[in-house]
């Protein structure tokens, strides 16, 4: 009977989701951060931003990178409440926008990829280039999980992307 609830439960799950096939869920609990890293278009520098799901929404904490450039946001934009240099590194933080979804249009420059607790995926090489992905926390059966949905993921396989 345990076993059958533990399949039959529905989970927070990161998802990613294009045209209708869901390109991945990954298990998300209340206070979970996970990164979107992706080549700034115009500077070609790296950027992260940092996303943390507080049990029934989506927030962006703060966004990481090492160059400024047009396109890239400060608090005198009225985005962020402090920029900070750490580490080699710009951290731009407060920025606490608050969203259930998001879209991304995945393309060659940014290369878009998405990682959680050892896990990451690049959106690009998932969806093909041209294609808009949704990002969402959705409750998801475990026992769905378990089907094939498309590629597979091995936690660990690929070293998620730092700046």
């Amino acid at each position: 009977m345990t076993v059958l609830l533990v399949l039959l439960s529905p989970e927070a799950n990161l998802t990613a989701e294009c045209g209708g096939k869901r390109l991945f869920s990954w298990p998300i609990k209340t206070g979970d951060c996970f990164e979107v890293s992706f080549i700034h278009s115009l500077n070609l520098s790296p950027i992260t931003d940092i996303i943390e799901w507080t049990g029934n929404r989506m927030v962006v904490r703060k966004s990481i990178f090492k160059t400024f450039g047009a396109g890239v946001p400060t608090p005198s934009d009225g985005i962020g409440t402090e920029l900070i240099f750490v580490d080699g590194h710009y951290e731009l933080l407060g920025i606490d926008k608050s969203m259930s979804s998001f879209t991304i249009m995945t393309q060659d420059v940014p290369a878009h990829r998405v990682s959680l607790n050892g896990r990451e995926a690049s959106l690009l090489d998932l969806a093909g280039s041209g294609k808009a992905v949704e990002i969402a926390v959705r409750r998801v059966f475990f026992i769905t999980r378990l089907a094939p949905r498309g590629p597979r993921f091995t936690p660990g396989a690929v070293t998620p992307t730092t700046i």
